[in-house]
């Protein structure tokens, strides 16, 4: 208190508030900050000191960046923006600043200040607007110069909303409207106007009109930005543009903020705290690498599972019919793997770099999964990545128990149709495996494997030989497969290249319009698939291998193409091996990989699509708590096709 000097350097004063606010925010800040007003009553001439040093600190900062600037996000794009947090998060501030916003970054350099501030009471509020003005003398006049610097940061911020709503890519998502009527040109003249008549001489209580009509252009900004998120879902999306909403949304609320600040002359001490906290939370979060990530991926994220909840659709059997297609779709998808898995095998035998060996093995990976598709097959593994997020989807619907009682009837619909895809896949994939042994035995004389490789093989899938570690990895694979097919679509989308390749007078020479029209739309509907597909088995064909070259022990465990594997390993060594105890326990790792394959993936899905939308925790754990209960009363539902099987009751649909 004894070092309050008013007339030191700004430098020197800067220090010293921020030694005295990190003294108060020390244990218990409010405490500490009634402690130091009741000290500096009984201390006549430090109370002047302070308070006349701490409007000299107001008097030299400016604060247009604080209330234009602070907590949004600037104009130079995404990723300039994350870098440059993250050169700011390594260097030193420097102290000489006249940047309020900086000063604020000293003052309160935790995020628990924000909290602690606004569970500041009306008095002690109101003690410390009180010591700001205590001993106020004439000499001192215009060091409060927040006002003007609220009506510049207005004007600033309606100038930039009008510059990032009027941006091409924003107006190509609203409805048909002439330029000049679009909300975000109407802002600035609004926000002139009142201040214009204000400067006038014109009474705040006689405001009113313009006062609403800012508010009125205000609230339109917000609808259009609503409009164009609510078309993302056709156009597609990217991180440009989701960082313009962003940056819209957060410019247009805090405009919403100054204005009440501005037109309340009488604002409560309470509710100018209120104010500061709220300006300390997003200085914070103007720092913060975490927060620029969830604010601009937010939408990015929310598109991708979209995609990924109309796909998941497809992947769930209601009823009895729907649960005997699934059978039929798997089992073809079984036939398909084995030939895979045989001409893997075959492609083992081939001497080349280990890297060109891991393309092989993708490529042909590739070319099975893409026939799958093709022929309407599935594939077990592959179905929860997609299958998650049309959970939650449903998920955010929760509003009564109806409502939860259909969710849970989705999930055991869901749990039943991945059961039913993995046997589907296993119970075919290891007959025609074994029939293609045959085939190649009558051939050839040899079994497609030797017996030490058979051995070899069926080590790869006992428990104790980090088979079911491999088997997370892999789930890993088949999530990011899901996330790549997503983003194809989603780009497919934001280029309008459907209704581009439909009209390209090339295609059109060449096929016909009608053929044109057709192979646009058929890419409109597959690419995703075949996207997701490539990517899988050129995942899980050439990472093993690029982990060879820098010495990591990885590798992929498919729970089909396992199953193949050993099936082929069993033909080798003879069917009496089957007989053997170990095979039991071969047995039980098969199933821990398929079980983790799916657990994995879906999981990842899951944990998505949930932050995408921002399912509440109460909500979560009341679904939770439904599946149990839902179990313990009926478990055989869960596996086969009994109980609730209408797809009446699989709850709200999503439009």
């Amino acid at each position: 208190m004894t070092q309050a000097h008013p007339g030191q350097p700004l430098a020197e004063r800067l220090a010293w508030a921020e030694d005295l606010l990190a003294w108060v925010q020390r244990d218990v800040p409010a405490t500490r900050l009634r402690l130091l007003l009741q000290l500096l009553q009984r201390q006549p001439e430090a109370h002047r000191c302070v308070a006349q040093t701490l409007r000299s600190i107001v008097r030299d900062t400016e604060a247009l960046d604080l209330f234009a600037d602070t907590g949004l996000p600037r104009g130079a794009g995404f990723t300039s923006e994350l870098l440059s947090r993250l050169v700011a998060g390594l260097l030193p501030a420097t102290p000489e600043t006249r940047n309020l916003a900086d000063v604020f970054d000293r003052l309160f350099p935790r995020r628990s200040a924000t909290d602690w501030l606004e569970r500041v009471d009306a008095e002690l509020a109101g003690k410390i607007i009180e010591l700001f003005h205590h001993a106020e003398t004439p000499e001192e006049g215009g060091w409060e110069s927040l006002r003007t610097d609220l009506e510049d940061a207005m004007v600033q911020l309606a100038d930039r909303i009008c510059v990032v709503g009027s941006n091409r890519e924003v107006r190509a998502r609203l409805r048909k409207v002439a330029f000049r009527e679009l909300p975000f040109q109407k802002l600035t003249p609004a926000v002139e106007a009142l201040l214009a008549r204000r400067d006038a001489g014109t009474p705040l209580s006689e405001l009113g009109p313009e006062f609403n009509v800012v508010r009125g252009v205000a609230d339109a900004c917000n609808r259009a930005v609503d409009e164009v998120i609510g078309r993302l879902e056709t156009t597609g999306v990217s991180t440009a543009l989701v960082y313009d909403i962003e940056r819209l949304r957060a410019q247009v609320q805090r405009l919403e903020l100054l204005l009440e600040a501005w037109s309340a002359p009488m604002l409560t001490a309470e509710r100018k705290v209120a104010i500061l906290a709220e300006l300390v939370r997003q200085n914070h979060a103007r720092r913060g690498v975490r927060e620029l990530c969830r604010q601009n991926l937010h939408l990015l994220t929310r598109r991708i599972v979209e995609r990924n909840a109309e796909t998941g659709e497809h992947y769930v059997a209601r009823n009895g019919r729907e649960y005997a297609a699934m059978l039929r779709s798997a089992a073809g998808g079984g036939v398909i793997l084995g030939a895979t898995t045989f001409l893997k095998l075959l492609l083992a035998k081939l001497v080349l770099a280990e890297f060109f060996k891991g393309a092989c093995f993708g490529l042909n990976y590739a070319v099975s999964f893409v026939l799958v598709q093709l022929c309407g097959f599935s594939v077990a593994t592959k179905q929860p990545a997609t299958t998650a997020p049309a959970l939650a989807r449903r998920m955010s619907e929760l509003r009564t128990a109806a409502q939860l009682e259909a969710l849970v009837d989705e999930v055991v619909f869901l749990i039943r149709s991945q059961i039913a895809s993995v046997f589907g896949n296993l119970a075919l994939v290891i007959p025609a495996t074994w029939i293609l042994d045959v085939l190649w035995h009558g051939l050839t004389g040899g079994h497609i494997v030797k017996a030490h490789k058979a051995e070899l093989i069926l080590g790869t899938v006992a428990p104790w030989g980090g088979c079911w570690f491999f088997a997370i990895f892999t789930g890993v694979l088949l999530w990011l497969s899901s996330l790549f097919a997503a983003w194809v679509d989603n780009w497919f989308a934001l280029h309008q290249l459907s209704p581009a390749l439909a009209q390209h007078r090339g295609l059109q020479r060449c096929f016909g319009p009608t053929r044109a029209r057709r192979l646009a739309g058929w890419l409109e509907h597959n690419l995703a698939g075949l996207g997701g597909n490539i990517s899988l088995g050129l995942m899980l064909g050439i990472i093993p291998s690029v982990a060879v070259f820098f010495g990591l022990p990885l590798e992929v465990r498919h729970v089909t193409l396992s199953t193949g594997q050993v099936t082929a390993a069993f033909a080798a060594l003879g069917g009496e091996r089957l007989w053997v105890l170990s095979t039991v326990w071969l047995g039980i790792g098969i199933l821990g990989i398929g079980l983790l394959n799916i657990l994995v993936s879906f999981s990842l899905a899951l944990f998505v699509a949930v932050r995408a939308r921002n399912l509440r925790g109460p909500e979560r754990h009341q679904f939770y708590r439904a599946i149990v209960g839902r179990f313990l009363r009926s478990p055989l539902s869960f596996l086969l096709p009994l109980g609730v099987t209408s797809a009446d009751k699989a709850g709200p649909q999503v439009p």
